[in-house]
């Protein structure tokens, strides 16, 4: 006998599958790019509820936001994706060590959180480096 789990909804799946596309090697802008777009499907996701806003997903996205305001896009863009994670591969993965964050509980925090990494200004050019 077989049964969909909540997780397995086939909008959740259409989404996983959306945000899985390879992105190889990408210039820092489609980088930049990538990782914005992801968390932007991630978090409209979970307004429309496709997707829950447990702790896992806001230690996934915390940290995505985190990464962000780092500059380090391709790693905000995997945490990003880790928030969808089916729960089997979820035990071992190190962000389950790490506690939610403060301020970026609510969908609301990790919205506004999201807008501010948003407005920030680009990392990749400081110290004579290439920009966008």
């Amino acid at each position: 006998m077989s049964t969909v789990a909540p997780s397995d909804s086939p909008a959740l799946v259409a989404l996983r599958k959306s945000l899985a596309e390879a992105a190889d090697g990408p210039d820092a802008a489609d980088a930049k790019a990538l990782a914005y777009a992801a968390l932007r499907s991630i978090l409209d996701a979970i307004e429309a509820g496709v997707c829950p806003l447990g702790d896992w997903e806001r230690r996934c996205l915390a940290a995505a936001i985190t990464s962000l305001r780092g500059g380090r896009f391709a790693e905000a863009r995997t945490r990003a994706r880790q928030a969808l994670w089916p729960d089997e591969n979820r035990r071992t993965a190190a962000v389950a060590k790490f506690p939610p964050r403060p301020g970026m509980i609510s969908l609301a925090e990790l919205e506004r959180e999201f807008a501010a990494a948003q407005a920030m200004p680009g990392r990749g050019g400081a110290g004579g480096g290439k920009t966008a």
